[in-house]
């Protein structure tokens, strides 16, 4: 396995565990039980179409590395637009489900250009810190603290929680339940805040336990 095909595939297991702790921790909320047919299916398709965007992420890093140059806006926006084009696929995969929502980029886009911003930068320093080192791991520990990794991918997990949050509020839930939207997007924003936090320490701390 490339590289790019390893960094991807660590980015899914991450981004996949991170929306089943999310689904678990809202389970304990009243509310997020009563609707959580609808925003458990917008939490699954969402997680499947936020993979896909940082892969085109990884795989720009990853090319830009290769030409000799360095990450900049204008990749960031291109990417920008990218990911539009993968959220119209997303709302035809959502069309099959109980769910129905009109996406507002005004809402969205600061955090999703943040986001792409940081692992842009992030793919691309690893993958050429790798380029002279044997693993991954290696490559990190070359590149940040224990503490420094941990905090990066916490931004990267918020940043998602927060882009997450705001898309949420679009999400047509029924009638009886509407009043309680702002409590059930402020309840999927405080357990994304707490399990970012848990997922970042236990994924950094693995990392470097295994380098020690």
């Amino acid at each position: 396995m490339n590289r790019v095909n390893v960094l991807c595939t660590m980015n899914r297991i991450m981004m996949e565990a991170f929306s089943q702790r999310t689904v678990e921790g809202l389970k304990a909320y009243t509310l997020f039980r009563l609707a959580l047919p609808p925003f458990q299916s917008f939490l699954d398709i969402n997680v499947g179409k936020e993979v896909e965007k940082d892969l085109r992420v990884i795989a720009q890093a990853a090319k830009i590395h290769q030409s000799g140059a360095e990450p900049d806006p204008g990749h960031v926006a291109s990417l920008l637009q990218e990911a539009r084009e993968i959220d119209q696929s997303f709302v035809r995969k959502a069309a099959a489900f109980p769910i129905n929502f009109q996406i507002q980029y005004q809402d969205i886009e600061h955090y999703r250009q943040q986001r792409i911003e940081l692992l842009l930068q992030t793919s691309y320093r690893v993958l050429a810190q790798w380029q002279n080192q044997p693993s991954f791991r290696a490559a990190v520990n070359e590149l940040y603290s224990e503490a420094q990794f941990r905090d990066l991918l916490h931004d990267i997990l918020r940043l998602y929680a927060m882009e997450t949050s705001m898309l949420s509020r679009s999400v047509s839930i029924p009638s009886l339940l509407r009043l309680a939207r702002d409590a059930v997007t402020q309840n999927i924003t405080s357990v994304m805040e707490q399990e970012a936090d848990t997922l970042s320490k236990s994924l950094a701390h693995t990392i470097y336990r295994r380098n020690s």
